[in-house]
């Protein structure tokens, strides 16, 4: 599903101002923060008109810029989290790539979890497109549906309490679940990468992280350079305890060096030429 930023039609008449900056604004309600790029694509805009409007916005007091885009400054942002259907929209592209990334990495006899999330979503596509033998353990109910078509796979789900309004399954039992099991890989995600330190909004979310975390051998994070953003709630882990961050080339090049500092593979997927 699309938002209404997404539909504008390339042949329709050029927004006004004030028109163009509430369309920021009310992307901004639904997703929480996001790109310049991002923006652009919604709106068809070029990158200098965008800025412009951020910073009006800012002077009006209404947005926060960040490296590289924008957060709504009265929205309780450290808590925010988007509905899943709206977070699908962000960087399709990109996230598919990561996705593909991160599947052609794993062989055939591995044990792997797949965390929930929109980014290992697309890992789990194409794993299931590569039809290898593997026993994928998930905590995502649509994850497992989507593993679970090709008959290669075998697909252990985590009991736990469905999470309202997304597919996460949390709770004592995905903990205990965790620490039942050994893995070979994990393939997660995170709502924010800050200063060498992985965050969630979540406190449960949070803690499955961590439990899953503790499940596997490698730790694969899967994130588009858009999570590259200010911190939120709940910190998660230091990016110094993960075996490899796969991410799109837009990340910046602070957190980019922050990544090698820490000893941590560091994976680009970029289109092929």
């Amino acid at each position: 599903m699309m938002s209404d930023l997404l539909k504008v039609p390339l042949q329709a008449s050029p927004l006004l101002p004030a028109q163009r900056r509430q369309k920021i604004i009310d992307f901004l309600h639904r997703h929480g923060a996001a790109t310049l790029q991002q923006l652009a694509s919604g709106l068809r805009v070029s990158l200098s008109t965008l800025r412009r409007d951020l910073d009006a916005l800012a002077d009006e007091g209404l947005v926060d810029r960040t490296h590289g885009g924008a957060l709504l400054r009265h929205q309780q942002y450290s808590t925010f989290e988007p509905e899943f259907a709206a977070a699908l929209e962000l960087s399709p592209q990109e996230k598919s790539l990561i996705g593909m990334v991160a599947a052609e990495s794993l062989v055939a006899g591995q044990c792997v979890i797949f965390d929930s999330g929109s980014t290992v979503q697309e890992a789990a596509r194409a794993v299931a497109a590569r039809n290898i033998e593997i026993l994928a353990v998930t905590n995502d109910i649509q994850i497992a549906q989507i593993l679970g078509a090709s008959p290669a796979l075998r697909v252990h789900v985590f009991g736990g309490q469905l999470r309202p309004g997304s597919n996460t399954l949390v709770g004592d039992e995905v903990l205990a679940g965790a620490r039942s099991i050994r893995a070979d890989v994990l393939l997660f995600g995170a709502h924010a990468v800050t200063d060498g330190v992985v965050s969630e909004t979540s406190s449960e979310v949070a803690a499955v992280k961590r439990a899953l975390m503790q499940s596997a051998t490698s730790r694969r994070l899967l994130v588009d350079s858009s999570k590259f953003r200010p911190r939120v709630f709940m910190s998660v882990c230091e990016v110094a305890e993960l075996d490899e961050i796969i991410t799109d080339d837009g990340a910046p090049q602070e957190e980019v060096e922050r990544i090698h500092g820490a000893g941590v593979k560091l994976t680009v997927a970029r289109r092929s030429a």
